[in-house]
């Protein structure tokens, strides 16, 4: 796991929500997180992202999109439906690393896009761009 800080270096303290089913992706995206100072909540599927988006109020979502209970699309449609929280960057992560896949996720209002499985500087790099843009 590269995280090379020269490369990677993004604002401290940043709060993160990541929204991810599988439990071994949850706790590497969330280490990843912590070790770069930032703040990191979780949530297993979109019903809960929903919840936790209110209660942690995060500066940006990791959401993966194909989950039990409520799917990234539509928790990302409601989250951007959401006057209060449309501003909060997401990014999708996906195993769909198509341009169909890609297109979908941004039609669902994604902001940007990384496939899995994921290249780390990679999405730090688009995690960076998209809280400072």
């Amino acid at each position: 796991m590269a995280t090379d800080r020269s490369v990677v270096e993004g604002p401290r303290g940043l709060r993160v929500l990541i929204v991810e089913d599988d439990p071994n992706c949850r706790w590497v995206l969330c280490a990843l997180m912590k070790r770069m100072g930032y703040e990191c909540q979780v949530a297993t599927d979109g019903q809960a992202a929903l919840r936790m988006a209110e209660e942690f109020a995060p500066q940006v979502i990791l959401m993966d999109l194909m989950m039990p209970v409520l799917d990234g699309w539509e928790a990302t449609r409601r989250l951007k439906a959401d006057e209060r929280m449309r501003s909060i960057p997401v990014l999708a992560l996906t195993g769909d690393a198509t341009p169909d896949g890609e297109s979908a996720a941004r039609r669902a209002g994604c902001d940007d896009f990384v496939p899995k499985p994921i290249i780390f500087p990679d999405l730090l790099e688009r995690l960076h761009r998209l809280v400072t843009a």
